[in-house]
């Protein structure tokens, strides 16, 4: 039997409002290992700010933001609030459409004392609504080194579950809320594997609740008001790599944003916007140097 570990949770959530009423029932039916479950609301506009109001359960802590500070900043606000007002000695971090299975959390803690919490992350073993694998992390060579807990030894993983003990967030610092968007969860979770051995839990398991499983969406055929959001993706891929990669993996990254670029000239409409957002963000990405913040009662 598990021992009971109260553990926070951070959910950030934006205009998904049946999707977060899932995701908090699912998170309330982990047990007693759930300690305050911390949902940021970014200003959504679907009526989660009612919802969150009238909900009467007192481990549910929930603040609706004045205006949409983006994901990144969302998570870097409640990683600070989970770390300085929650009871746990870990974080559960997830988005608002990650659906935790029974004894997700229960079996996340399981292997956090198997490795006497000698960790960075320990991350879930994510699966689409059909039971494909999703999100998936991206293992280290030495992989194989823990297989005998069901561990899988990895380099990154995305926020759609992870969990992290608090004294590392205080140590290492919360996420980079400047990424606005898109990169943010690959690096924090570079910075934590850079520091620590990290691993994916293969015995517990998220459904990612994600419109679909592989997207066929690219640079060359978003929609326009969507553009954005590739300028931090290439410049946040070049930040990272600077910071936990090599030169020459740098330099590679760079070349594919650019290769990305030039082939969405053959867009249906703002070709050469596209263009310029592929190297825009490319060349950001070389003089990006966000500063890393740590918890504090007041943010």
């Amino acid at each position: 039997m598990v021992k009971v570990e109260k553990t926070d949770v951070v959910v950030v959530t934006y205009n998904r409002l049946s999707l977060l009423k899932e995701c908090l029932e699912s998170l309330l039916s982990q047990g007693d290992n759930i300690g305050n479950i911390f949902v940021i609301d970014n200003n959504s506009s679907d009526g989660t700010s009612n919802y969150l109001n009238d909900l009467k359960n007192e481990k549910i802590k929930s603040e609706t933001l004045t205006t949409n500070i983006g994901g990144a900043a969302g998570f870097e606000y409640g990683i600070n609030k989970a770390t300085v007002e929650g009871k746990g000695q870990y974080i559960w971090i997830m988005d608002d459409d990650t659906i935790p299975q029974k004894n997700a959390l229960s079996n996340l803690i399981k292997s956090a004392h198997e490795l006497d919490n000698k960790f960075g992350f320990i991350g879930s073993n994510v699966r689409w609504i059909d039971g494909t694998p999703i999100n998936v992390a991206t293992p280290t060579n030495d992989w194989p080194e823990r297989t005998d807990l069901n561990l899988i030894k990895v380099k990154t993983a995305t926020f759609v579950s992870i969990l992290v003990k608090k004294d590392t967030v205080k140590l290492l610092g919360l996420p980079l809320g400047e990424m606005q968007i898109w990169g943010d969860d690959t690096e924090y979770t570079s910075r934590l594997s850079h520091n620590n051995p990290c691993y994916l839990s293969l015995n517990s398991q998220v459904i990612h609740k994600t419109s679909k499983s592989v997207t066929s969406e690219d640079l060359k055929n978003t929609d326009p008001d969507r553009l954005w959001r590739y300028k931090c993706s290439f410049r946040n891929g070049i930040y990272t790599n600077r910071k936990y990669n090599s030169k020459k993996k740098t330099l590679k990254n760079a070349i594919i944003n650019a290769t990305k670029g030039f082939k969405a000239i053959k867009a249906k409409n703002k070709k050469m916007t596209r263009l310029g957002i592929a190297l825009e963000g490319t060349l950001e990405g070389f003089f990006f140097n966000p500063k890393i913040k740590f918890p504090k009662d007041k943010y």
